[in-house]
């Protein structure tokens, strides 16, 4: 078998819908998945690459143009998704061989990692992608929401009108650079946000200018059910500002009786409330169930050195790192990067022995992915003497992953 790659047209339509139905067997019908290929707001048919085999499309995958914010810096990033293969091609390694030819796209156009929400895990660490932080899924009683945080959002919080479009953005372009993995958004995602029917925004203001806001849906399972608020995002300027959009939430307590929203894995926010839980009846086990904690995406990189060169800091500085081989055909790459005004500049090696030494994942995983050098080393994915770690940990430091545009 000699797979043949090449991108998707409008006429390949009807047969992607077939390879997609049959891999992802949801409630989905023709005219959704129809609307989620041709008119995605992550991209278009352009970035769907085919598998064919013979003349006839055995499979197919997206690679997503992105730009992420990492440690205050917009990185070039691919994101893969929908990957899917033929039922009667199945078991040849498909899949895996259209990964590797997004791969060396996402390579030649320069991107430093690829992204993707993995369907098996264990799939993609055999392809060289790392793991990165959970975020957690709260579900909070709106009663448990201090009456001070209420009392700021009747002081601060409105709902949003026709005019606020630009201001909302504005605020998501300044919370997106001080968080990891948020992406940039132009304006046919922005389009599409707003034209949601049952998507309601509320906007805070302090000193005259708009400083966040708040966007969520109201749903319930059949009529006259409990009714459940799904925070979609919040972005905020201050600490503030966060407490009077979630004391608006928590004003709504009369119509709604538990608010989901994510957040990333130290945010303390559960600190602040009480009975989070609520009515909710818990276990022998677990007497407060307070959420769900969610898996989130994996990372890889291809070059070493534009992967670290990519992304923002925190902290000046500099350390070697030995990438080994990942099987006997690599050669193991050892460089030296130093960090001046948040920037990384790679160059050859001054002295390895002073070097923390992991894998090509588990690096994507701290440079992309949250993960702490020093811990990384404790769960035994990289080696160095702690003194190295001291030193490397508050330069690769960045926000815990906790992206709100699943694609």
């Amino acid at each position: 078998m000699s797979l043949v790659f090449r991108a998707a047209t409008a006429d390949d339509v009807d047969r992607i819908l077939e390879v997609h139905l049959a891999a992802f067997p949801d409630a989905r019908g023709l005219d959704e998945r129809r609307r989620a290929f041709t008119t995605s707001v992550f991209g278009g048919l352009e970035d769907l690459t085919l598998a064919v085999d013979d003349g006839e499309i055995v499979g197919q995958a997206f690679l997503f143009p992105f730009e992420l914010w990492f440690g205050g810096r917009p990185v070039a990033a691919g994101g893969i998704a929908s990957l899917a293969v033929a039922p009667g091609a199945r078991g040849r390694g498909i899949a895996a061989q259209i990964v590797a030819q997004l791969h060396v796209q996402s390579d030649m156009r320069g991107d430093a990692l690829t992204m993707l929400y993995a369907f098996r895990q264990g799939f993609y660490a055999r392809l060289g992608y790392g793991a990165t932080t959970s975020r957690r899924r709260l579900a909070i009683d709106p009663a448990s929401i201090p009456a001070s945080w209420r009392s700021l959002a009747r002081e601060h919080v409105r709902g949003a009108r026709s005019g606020d479009r630009e201001a909302i953005c504005a605020a998501y372009a300044r919370t997106a650079q001080r968080k990891s993995a948020w992406a940039s958004r132009g304006e046919s995602f922005w389009n599409r946000h707003f034209a949601r029917e049952r998507r309601q925004f509320l906007v805070a203001a302090t000193d005259g200018g708009t400083t966040g806001y708040v966007a969520f849906g109201l749903e319930h399972e059949e009529p006259h059910a409990a009714t459940t608020l799904a925070v979609h995002e919040l972005c905020a300027d201050d600490d503030l500002t966060r407490r009077a959009l979630i004391g608006a939430l928590g004003a709504m307590r009369d119509q709604v009786a538990e608010i989901e929203m994510e957040v990333d894995a130290a945010d303390p926010i559960e600190l602040a409330l009480l009975d989070t839980d609520g009515r909710r009846f818990g276990t022998d086990v677990v007497e407060h169930d307070l959420g769900t904690i969610v898996g989130g995406p994996m990372v890889r990189i291809e070059d070493v050195t534009r992967a670290i060169e990519a992304r923002g800091y925190a902290a000046d500085g500099a350390f070697d790192v030995v990438v080994r081989r990942g099987d006997p055909s690599d050669e193991e790459i050892a460089v030296s990067v130093e960090v001046a005004s948040g920037r990384a500049t790679v160059s050859p090696p001054r002295a390895a022995h002073g070097a923390i030494r992991t894998s090509r994942a588990a690096l994507a995983s701290m440079l992309y992915g949250g993960l702490e050098p020093s811990r990384a080393v404790s769960l035994g994915l990289a080696e160095a003497d702690p003194r190295t770690v001291a030193r490397i940990d508050p330069i690769l430091a960045m926000a815990p992953l906790a992206p709100i545009d699943p694609f």
